[in-house]
């Protein structure tokens, strides 16, 4: 099948990309490398660097004629959405637009989009189904409901396509510096000996899930599946915890600073994916202590590249 995936030098988007060749499909990678790295693309993948606001995703998406478009390319901050609203919808729902209208006329069968499970706020009930109540905290959260609205009405009868409501993705490749992205500094810094920052008292929960899962997700809905599905482990780790398994595995004393809380930022988190396992048989696979593994040995290996700074969300 000829897919084209948007963000596909990304985190996850490159993960995807290298799965989706395994199962010997063809695909074009657009990504404009603000967050992407073009060494994460795989080798047998098409390229076209291009933002996805540009007047020629018209003409790339006719020219190569997906019949699936996977769009993950984002202004993924949630802190420049803060400080750049402007910016933040311009890239993430005309800059989505530009890709979902592209893909109509271009015929694509399915359209996959990955949005995200700060959709739900501070939800009462936990975990956390898809039919909860949206209260988004940021103009990035905000711009990812708004665009999955966008899909009900302009995609309706002209394209067949599924949403994907991630919790808090990680594993190799993360960028320290994007929504979730804990995990990544917290190994980053562990490795570089600097301090990590909790802010708050450190109990609030995330449900962390690693991204082979979340391939295996976005696989599955290729050719099943319709309209929003949460995609998740349904468990919750404090931040507390989180360190503490991070000690572990890495063996080191790691030096903690504590920060005031984040205003607005999410008390717990953990999402219900009975729906997407009910139709299309998916659940993770992954603990958090193997997950955790196999992210520690890749940031080990990139020691000196890839150092944070920050808690993150």
């Amino acid at each position: 099948m000829k897919i084209l995936v948007t963000g596909g030098a990304g985190f996850i988007g490159s993960h995807l990309v290298d799965s989706l060749i395994k199962n010997d499909h063809q695909i074009l990678v657009i990504d404009d490398l603000s967050f992407g790295k073009k060494e994460y693309i795989n080798p047998k993948a098409d390229f076209i660097q291009l933002d996805i606001r540009d007047k020629q995703v018209e003409k790339v998406w006719a020219d190569f004629a997906p019949e699936a478009v996977y769009h993950l390319a984002a202004q993924k901050n949630v802190r420049t959405s803060l400080e750049n609203p402007r910016l933040d919808a311009d890239i993430n729902i005309l800059g989505a637009l530009n890709v979902l209208q592209a893909s109509i006329k271009a015929k694509a069968k399915k359209f996959i989009f990955v949005s995200s499970c700060g959709i739900y706020g501070d939800a009462k009930i936990l975990p956390t189904d898809e039919l909860s109540l949206e209260k988004p905290l940021s103009p990035y959260i905000l711009n990812k409901l708004v665009f999955e609205r966008y899909l009900k009405i302009i995609a309706e009868g002209k394209i067949n396509w599924s949403a994907t409501r991630l919790a808090n993705v990680y594993g190799p490749r993360q960028d320290p510096y994007g929504e979730a992205g804990v995990i990544s500094i917290f190994l980053s810094n562990a490795i570089a000996n600097k301090p990590v920052y909790i802010f708050g008292d450190g109990l609030q929960t995330r449900d962390f899930i690693y991204v082979a899962d979340v391939v295996d997700a976005l696989l599955g809905l290729l050719d099943k599946g319709k309209e929003i599905y949460n995609v998740g482990t349904g468990q919750e780790t404090s931040i507390l915890d989180l360190l503490n398994k991070i000690k572990q595995i890495s063996a080191q004393d790691i030096k903690i600073e504590n920060k005031e809380a984040i205003v607005g930022e999410v008390r717990r988190s953990a999402l219900d994916s009975s729906k997407i396992k009910n139709e299309i048989n998916w659940q993770s696979k992954f603990s958090l202590a193997k997950g955790l593994e196999f992210t520690y040995k890749w940031f080990h290996s990139q020691s000196g590249r890839l150092v944070g700074d920050e808690e993150g969300k």
